[in-house]
Order: C-alpha cells, then sequence, then structure tokens
C-alpha cells in the first residue's frame, strides 16, 4: 500500500505531460503511418469518414453529411474559431498547402466548439481568415463531433466555457473518405504535401494509417 501512495504523484505528473493550451502551440510534428502507394481512392471495405451518417452544417447554412465530400483529397483539421494560436497555425499551414496543390483539392475545417461556432459564426470566419471557395467549414452535434474525432484520433477536452485543449493535427482523406496521412505539429509538411500530390496521379492506393499520437493544445 505505502508503494501505491508513492506512485500517485508520478502518475498523476505522466497524466498531465504534453497537455498543453492554445496560448502553448506545440510545434512538435509526428506523421501517421503510411505506405508508398498510399495515395488515391480507398479499396473496399476499408474505413472511411464519409460512412460516418451524422448530420453537420456548412458556413452557408447548408445541412449535410461528410458523404457530400466524397469525390475528391480533402485534407481536414478539428479547430475552434476562437482559439488564439494553435488553431490559426493550422489554419496558416493549410493555406500554404493550398497554394501548393492543385484546385481539384478540397480544405476542410471541423468545429470542436459547435455551440458558439455556428454556421454565421464560421461564415464570419472564413471571411475572417480570407478562406477560398476551396474551404468547407463544419458545425455538427457534440455526438457527430466525438464520433468523427475518434474515427481520426484527435483528442479534445473543455478547459472552461471557451477554451478547449486538442491534439494540432492535419488529416489527409483521399477521394474515398479514407484517412491516408496525418500531421502532427507545424512540421512535416513537405510529406504532406507529397500525400496530396500522389492522390491527384495515383489510382488506388493501399493505405496503412493509424492516427498519430499527438499533444493536447489549446
Amino acid at each position: 500500500m505505502r508503494t501505491s501512495i508513492r506512485r500517485r504523484p508520478l502518475l498523476v505528473l505522466i497524466a498531465t505531460l504534453g497537455l498543453h493550451g492554445c496560448a502553448r502551440s506545440a510545434p512538435q510534428s509526428e506523421s501517421g503511418a503510411i505506405t508508398s502507394s498510399a495515395a488515391t481512392t480507398a479499396s473496399a471495405g476499408r474505413f472511411s469518414v464519409y460512412d460516418l451518417d451524422a448530420q453537420w452544417r456548412d458556413q452557408h447554412g447548408t445541412t449535410r453529411t461528410l458523404g457530400t465530400l466524397r469525390g475528391r483529397p480533402q485534407l481536414l483539421a478539428m479547430v475552434y474559431t476562437h482559439c488564439t494560436s494553435a488553431c490559426p497555425l493550422s489554419v496558416s499551414t493549410m493555406k500554404d498547402l493550398e497554394a501548393r496543390t492543385d484546385p481539384s483539392v478540397g480544405l476542410v475545417l471541423v468545429t470542436l466548439d459547435p455551440a458558439n461556432d455556428t454556421p454565421a459564426r464560421l461564415l464570419a470566419y472564413a471571411v475572417e481568415r480570407g478562406l477560398s471557395a476551396r474551404w468547407t467549414l463544419l458545425s455538427g452535434s457534440d455526438e457527430a463531433v466525438r464520433e468523427l474525432a475518434a474515427a481520426i484520433g484527435v483528442r479534445y477536452r473543455r478547459i472552461d466555457a471557451s477554451e478547449l485543449a486538442h491534439t494540432n493535427t492535419l488529416t489527409v482523406l483521399d477521394a474515398a473518405g479514407a484517412p491516408v496521412h496525418q500531421q502532427t505539429g507545424l512540421d512535416g509538411q513537405g510529406e504532406t504535401l507529397a500525400v496530396i500530390h500522389a492522390l491527384d496521379v495515383a489510382a488506388t492506393p493501399t493505405s496503412t494509417f493509424a492516427p498519430a499520437p499527438g499533444r493536447l493544445t489549446r
């Protein structure tokens, strides 16, 4: 019993390592596992986020499912609009990748805070950030957000009424909605760009995707 009591502070310390706020972005980068040919539509039977049937509303107030994004590669991030550091950096990284990819590639922001990020707020955010027509911004129910986050390995938790801690992750989806690559943190754009470019030209990828372990930021 004495040993268990002594270990408890260490366990608490381990459990809290890597949990950072939005004001302290973590620039560390890790990539999801991927094979060299993992860069086009998903083969039959593989997981696709488009199999999730939750209803979402985009920045124009249109109700839709994730399946409406089918047909072209997508670069997706889960963020929230009043985040002051990590999320703006993710969006800036996505804009940089947008400028270096084919116009057929879409970009998707899914809010982690649907109570505050209404379609009207998402549209205002798109204008504030100068996002082009290639971008889709989505707000759904808390259940839909949790389901998608679990599916692609994004961790998040609410700190208070206005702030969340979350992993800073970009996920590349092929045309069928299969996650084929993840970039965690601000580095690794070269590999992400290579995967997106490969999706433009390949026909039948194979993927050994596994969600990358990520640090929570806020």
